[in-house]
């Protein structure tokens, strides 16, 4: 069960962290250009060196249980793409791409991987690794889709998937799960550890830059409140209800719930950008989400500690 003092203190960090990253940007210290090169160096790096030393941490005898979180993972994945197909759908095109994604996408690795390793450690960070398989399928194939018609065709979603540096963290950490006897020199493995280290700030600091460069008085509207109660209340609650009635264990189901409870993912905004939909909208919803969640989180951290004891 997750300690509530430390659940807290960690929550209280990273949003200090936020505030840090507004401040920063509202002084102009870091230009949006900045802000995007910090997000690859993000993407491309850190959060990969987090995967890969997540696994070094970890041993075959979690490997039954990671072959469950992806198959929860694909189908959570299918159920919002059904439903998402339905829920919104005689809404104007420039915002029905948005709610669509919005409902189907959480930032279950961007902010959900610092998260899960502060609650978890490193045995639940491996579960949170595998669990974005089938996520990162469906954002490079179904995503896309949800802007762009036909966007999301097999050959382009394959070459996106498997040339993607999270993935290719995850895949050779699973192999080198099976090799325990491989051992990296010191100097690489603390390079790997170091640039991990860096992960919960960067992350928090990055999400604090897209803050700043948001209007919070423009953001608020109805639409922002759906997406607001579905994501961030009803979704995982659906999620939490499945895995207690299918007896998960403990760890796994309590990784699930916790990533499904992570805000609107930042690709929102910037694929809304992309395509010329209703960008402010979307930007809206990544920024109020994030807010939001830095209640929800502890509370759902708390809530599968109770169910899942």
């Amino acid at each position: 069960m997750v300690d509530m003092k430390s659940l807290l203190t960690m929550q209280g960090m990273m949003f200090t962290m936020l505030l840090v990253g507004v401040f920063i940007r509202r002084k102009g210290i870091v230009t949006s250009e900045g802000r995007k090169s910090l997000t690859n160096l993000l993407v491309n790096l850190i959060l990969p060196c987090n995967i890969l030393y997540a696994f070094s941490k970890s041993d075959t005898s979690a490997f039954g249980s990671m072959v469950i979180v992806i198959i929860m993972s694909a189908l959570i994945q299918l159920t919002w793409y059904i439903l998402s197909k339905f829920l919104w759908k005689n809404m104007d095109d420039s915002r029905r791409g948005i709610m669509r994604y919005a409902f189907q996408f959480a930032n279950c690795g961007y902010l959900g991987n610092p998260v899960i390793e502060g609650l978890y450690g490193a045995p639940g960070l491996v579960y949170a690794s595998v669990f974005l398989l089938p996520v990162r399928i469906f954002m490079w194939s179904v995503g896309l889709e949800c802007f762009q018609e036909g966007a999301g065709n097999f050959s382009k979603t394959l070459k996106r998937t498997i040339t993607h540096p999270c993935v290719l963290a995850t895949i050779i950490g699973v192999v080198w799960m099976f090799f325990p006897q491989v051992k990296l020199p010191d100097f690489l493995y603390n390079t790997i550890n170091g640039f991990n280290q860096c992960l919960t700030p960067m992350t928090m600091l990055t999400i604090g830059f897209i803050m700043g460069e948001t209007d919070m008085r423009r953001i608020f509207c109805k639409d922002l409140g759906v997406i607001t109660v579905l994501r961030l209340g009803i979704q995982p609650l659906i999620v939490l209800g499945v895995c207690y009635l299918l007896h998960l264990e403990p760890l796994v189901a309590e990784v699930i719930t916790v990533l499904v409870s992570m805000p609107v993912a930042n690709t929102t905004a910037l694929l809304a950008s992309q395509h010329d939909c209703d960008y402010g909208f979307a930007s809206g919803l990544v920024v109020f989400t994030t807010l939001v969640s830095m209640v929800t989180i502890p509370i759902y951290g708390m809530l599968v500690g109770v169910v899942f004891a």
